[in-house]
């Protein structure tokens, strides 16, 4: 998709289970994330701005410092608190860039580290794209 930088995306995604410390249990494979933005997008065109202000606010931060991501990634979340419930009071790229991408994250498959326990105030709700999260195809025992 050439209007958003999905690659960046990417990694700003993958530094919520670095953070978590789950990343390893999240199968959201790169492919069906740019997917996954480019549906957004269709479904409402302002997330072209929602994410491009991601990737904006990121490459800023890994100038400043000295190209190194991980330190970037870090201030990128410290700066940009997301909070639960959304609120109008904080940015966009922790409404609409963040707070999605820890959805995301724990719908496929980041709360397995958890024993599938229900992350309060998270899964409510359908299943993304149509495809149920890991814990919906356990079996009961």
């Amino acid at each position: 998709m050439s209007d958003v930088d999905t690659a960046t995306l990417w990694l700003i995604f993958g530094q919520i289970g670095e953070q978590w410390n789950n990343g390893q249990y999240c199968d959201m494979p790169q492919a069906q994330f740019a997917e996954a933005i480019a549906r957004q997008v269709g479904l409402d065109p302002s997330y072209i701005g929602y994410y491009n202000a991601a990737v904006s606010e990121y490459q800023t931060l890994l100038e400043q410092c000295g190209g190194n991501q991980q330190q970037a990634l870090q201030i990128l979340f410290q700066q940009n608190q997301v909070p639960i419930p959304p609120s109008p009071n904080v940015s966009d790229i922790a409404n609409y860039v963040l707070l999605e991408f820890m959805r995301w994250q724990v719908a496929f498959g980041g709360f397995r580290a958890f024993g599938y326990e229900n992350y309060n105030g998270w899964m409510g709700g359908g299943s993304f794209l149509q495809v149920p999260p890991p814990y919906r195809a356990l079996n009961d025992e």
